[in-house]
């Protein structure tokens, strides 16, 4: 198992992950299919958060193979410049073995040397793993997003989750 940042060269595995990845759990954002991001635009959105110092994002492979990714986008406003938003998911198979904390390890090193300050995210509140993961890392609750998704005709709560970090 490694991490890495992402680079261009990785935009088919990526997109052959977030497909798989969202074919798997409900806990992501997108339904199957509805997002088929396709190898030039993850190609496009990796160059450009690395030109623009907009984000970061980093991988876990094994035999060549993506396990897992996290993103993290930076704060657009100058008043959020200091703010990153936090998005990871992990194959099915790889869930419980480090490899989630492995990638918010790597973004948080990515974030404090860009002297930002706050790492958040949101989380389904059904997914305990997820949870779980996130305040033994250092995030605490802020608040519930209430019936901020449907999922297979019923609404789901996500939880607000954010981690100061010092520079």
């Amino acid at each position: 198992m490694h991490v890495r940042k992402a680079v261009s060269g990785d935009s088919a595995k990526l997109a052959a992950f977030f497909r798989t990845l969202y074919s798997e759990t409900n806990f992501m954002l997108y339904e199957p299919g509805e997002v088929t991001p396709n190898e030039e635009q993850q190609a496009r959105r990796i160059e450009e958060m690395s030109r623009s110092e907009s984000g970061a994002m980093f991988v876990c492979e094994t035999d060549d193979v993506l396990i897992g990714a996290v993103f993290g986008n930076r704060g657009i406003a100058r008043r959020t410049r200091h703010s990153l938003y936090v998005v990871i998911g992990v194959l099915q198979a790889w869930v419980g073995r480090g490899v989630g904390r492995a990638l918010l390890e790597a973004l948080e090193t990515w974030a404090r040397s860009r002297e930002i300050h706050r790492l958040e995210l949101t989380v389904d509140v059904d997914n305990r793993r997820a949870i779980a993961l996130y305040e033994k890392f250092g995030f605490e609750r802020e608040g519930v997003k209430r019936h901020s998704r449907k999922i297979d005709g019923r609404y789901s709560d996500e939880l607000y989750m954010s981690k100061l970090i010092a520079v």
